[in-house]
């Protein structure tokens, strides 16, 4: 059986998925790049409930 995981903690798995996500999200909704690090932000939040994001994984999400 898995264990939960402590809250804050995000797998790579989940960071490839959010990832991957975010940038199907924008280029679908054709997102300007000043909203890309807010929107990758509040995914993140969405998706994993944790609200102290670290910005080097939000540099990544949204890199290019």
């Amino acid at each position: 059986m898995a264990k939960a995981q402590p809250r804050g903690d995000i797998t790579a798995f989940e960071c490839d998925v959010i990832r991957e996500a975010f940038r199907k999200w924008v280029v679908e909704d054709n997102v300007p790049e000043d909203q890309w690090r807010e929107r990758a932000r509040r995914l993140v939040h969405t998706m994993t409930g944790v609200e102290d994001i670290d910005p080097q994984m939000l540099d990544w999400i949204v890199q290019k």
